[in-house]
């Protein structure tokens, strides 16, 4: 989980694993509560989470991200700024994931400046948009088919399109299309 960062000691990888924590979450548990203020990132070891907005005008909850197995997760506005998370990050399935919390990131960073450059790429380069916007409904589905197939494979179609911005008779139909 830290070797796309940079190349870490033994001795730096052992300190890291001393700084965590894992957490298990039955399915539907809130990880980060919008209102909330972000005080960890977690890294996604077993199950797939989603991220959502109640948007009172519709009456629904927005997707506006999905997490599988092996990523890292987290509102990085509320982390970074410290501000309440528009947000809530929940789990879609009994989860584990390890936990570092910003006090303890603070602490690596002290200590390594691997671990500043782990917080920079981390923090740097978030799946706010995997897409452009202006892409039609069918080029949306066919992106997250192409790059992120586990998606399709997890999480219900109408979860797949609210993170899309499609209704779900739309998505419907552009898989009619689709051959597998």
């Amino acid at each position: 989980m830290l070797t796309e960062f940079a190349d870490f000691s033994d001795a730096e990888i052992q300190l890291f694993n001393k700084n965590i924590s894992k957490r298990y979450l039955d399915k539907n548990a809130v990880l980060c509560k919008e209102g909330d203020v972000s005080k960890s990132i977690f890294f996604i070891v077993k199950g797939s989470f989603y991220q959502s907005y109640y948007n009172p005008v519709r009456e629904e909850h927005i997707i506006t991200d999905l997490h599988l197995e092996n990523e890292w997760i987290f509102d990085p506005e509320s982390l970074v700024n410290q501000k309440p998370a528009k947000n809530t990050i929940k789990a879609f399935e009994n989860s584990e994931v390890i936990e570092l919390t910003l006090e303890s990131l603070h602490k690596l960073i002290a200590i390594s400046n691997k671990f500043l450059q782990f917080n920079k790429l981390l923090i740097s380069n978030p799946k706010l948009s995997f897409y452009d916007e202006n892409m039609t409904p069918t080029e949306k589905y066919n992106y997250v088919l192409k790059t992120r197939p586990q998606l399709i494979q997890t999480f219900p179609l109408s979860m797949i399109a609210s993170y899309l911005k499609i209704r779900p008779e739309t998505i419907s139909r552009i898989r009619s299309n689709v051959s597998f």
